[in-house]
């Protein structure tokens, strides 16, 4: 989740825009997993565990949002990324919010496990952190540790590399761990052939990539044509979900992903290369800039407050009108976590290192 840079002179208001509609995504997506994922007998009720899985796959854009937004600013020819900032100023960030979140967080599920609390635990919640088993969400930061890591060599590589060569590698990718899984799994193969799926993650970032580097001006009805496919893209999603006999379960690696990203992406992009973006004062924008710094502190925070209802209150969406209770746990996490960022900045090393 870069920061929001400058290019030239203007904001890149479409990054800031995209990186709080992919937090706002990761929220609701995260609070309607708590349930379909949690100890809770859902066999029963296929309408609502249809509806589950559509809202999972409608928001399953967000993560390779974040990814390109990152590709978009990190692998810029014209930004200087030297290793010495990749490990001591972009990694160590990373590292800090492993340390500070991810070590509580895991020492949370311990005590929980076991019922009680000893202070063995505490290396103990060290050491699952150093292996990767904190709070489920805290994945995307070793893989954006990663990414972080071997940018420059990316950079580099990309330097010497032609165009086509990159496209062509991503289009490897896309099939190799996008379509054919998705095929594999829609046809029920176990063995198939496919990529290991966590390469589509370098797709995602070398996307970004792709559109900072496109020298080609938008057309005028790009943006829109971008926004109404990436429309379609969900609707077809959502469809499928009440299709019987459809139960693959969401990947952000399957084929409609990837489309929704992109669609997503370029729409933003589109609007803001053709100079059709709101005014810089107007409200919508001044809200957006308020809430894009808190956008990292949000992700790490907002499972606490889901935890907090679902495994130790046992109140969950299911004990309430069905949308009322998804509306209402999504806002009510959405304000607790901008609340306690927003307060964890106002301490200035989390506001420089971690937040």
């Amino acid at each position: 989740m870069g920061k929001p840079v400058k290019t030239g002179e203007s904001w890149q208001v479409f990054l800031d825009v995209l990186r709080v509609a992919a937090t706002l995504a990761v929220v609701l997506m995260h609070t309607v997993t708590g349930v379909r994922d949690g100890y809770f007998d859902l066999s029963d009720q296929k309408l609502v565990l249809s509806i589950f899985n559509a809202l999972i796959d409608v928001t399953s854009w967000c993560v390779p949002i974040f990814l390109m937004i990152s590709g978009y600013l990190f692998l810029n020819p014209e930004r200087k990324i030297t290793w010495e900032a990749a490990i001591f100023r972009f990694c160590r960030r990373i590292v800090l919010a492993l340390a500070i979140f991810g070590i509580p967080y895991a020492l949370l599920e311990i005590v929980g496990y076991l019922g009680y609390f000893e202070w063995f635990m505490l290396p103990m919640a060290v050491k699952h952190v150093l292996r990767g088993h904190s709070w489920s969400h805290m994945w995307y930061l070793y893989l954006i540790l990663i990414l972080y890591a071997v940018t420059p060599l990316m950079k580099w590589l990309l330097e010497k590399l032609p165009r086509a060569w990159v496209l062509g590698v991503m289009a490897a990718l896309a099939l190799g761990v996008g379509v054919i899984p998705f095929i594999e799994a829609l046809l029920g193969v176990k063995d198939g052939f496919a990529l290991p799926l966590d390469g589509i993650y370098p797709f995602y970032y070398l996307c970004g990539y792709v559109f900072v580097t496109r020298k080609k001006e938008p057309r005028r009805w790009e943006g829109m044509l971008s926004a109404v496919l990436f429309g379609v893209v969900l609707l077809i999603q959502i469809g499928c979900r009440f299709i019987e006999g459809y139960h693959v379960d969401m990947a952000y690696s399957y084929p409609l992903t990837i489309l929704a990203a992109i669609f997503l992406f370029d729409f933003g992009w589109a609007r803001e290369k053709s100079g059709k973006r709101k005014a810089e004062g107007s409200r919508l924008r001044k809200m957006i800039s308020q809430l894009c710094p808190l956008c990292f502190g949000i992700y790490l925070i907002h499972p606490v407050f889901l935890n907090f209802f679902y495994k130790f209150l046992k109140i969950t969406i299911l004990d309430f009108r069905f949308y009322v209770g998804i509306l209402g746990f999504f806002f009510v996490t959405l304000v607790g976590s901008v609340t306690g960022t927003w307060l964890l900045r106002k301490i200035p090393f989390f506001k420089k290192y971690v937040l």
